[in-house]
């Protein structure tokens, strides 16, 4: 008997404490002090809001790139490793189309600027340090403001990973 009802038992406390769960996780509602109740409110902008702003999220479009970059990591020549990167391109909205429009320029610029950083022992270090994904962000975002020809461009590294081979 006690068989059959411990399942029954275990599956009310799993929906009641769901249903806990999601009343207490709920999204407050957005209540004002003194407000009467009124739903009708006007909003003014002011120097503050976000419309205003050119380099606001709504105003920005990602673009990916579709495929990934392999660059290897040479020492004594020969390859010790393999660094993988997948990129997308944060751009003002419209501008998706130009990215998508010069991407095999963009793809030649970040592989060129890629191959000298590793040449450079960029890529040395075993594992993949803060230092070196910014020095990497910094490099691709002065190649793709060069081709893209505009200063509002930000370059994401989306993934960044180092296969080692032995």
């Amino acid at each position: 008997m006690l068989k059959k009802i411990m399942p029954l038992i275990a599956l009310l406390l799993g929906l009641a404490g769901g249903g806990t769960a999601a009343i207490v996780l709920a999204p407050a509602k957005d209540t004002e002090a003194g407000h009467d109740g009124n739903s009708e409110t006007t909003h003014q902008p002011d120097a503050t809001d976000a419309s205003a702003d050119p380099a606001t999220p709504d105003s920005m479009e990602i673009v990916k790139l579709p495929s990934q970059f392999v660059v290897p990591v040479i020492l004594d020549n020969r390859v010790r490793a393999m660094v993988i990167l997948t990129v997308a391109l944060e751009v003002q909205t419209g501008q998706g189309d130009r990215v998508r429009a010069l991407e095999p320029k963009l793809r030649d610029e970040f592989l060129a600027e890629l191959f000298n950083l590793a040449a450079l022992d960029g890529f040395r270090d075993d594992l993949i340090s803060r230092k070196t994904l910014e020095l990497v962000k910094h490099a691709l975002t002065a190649r793709s403001t060069d081709v893209l020809g505009t200063k509002d461009v930000t370059v994401l590294i989306t993934d960044m990973a180092r296969q080692d081979t032995f």
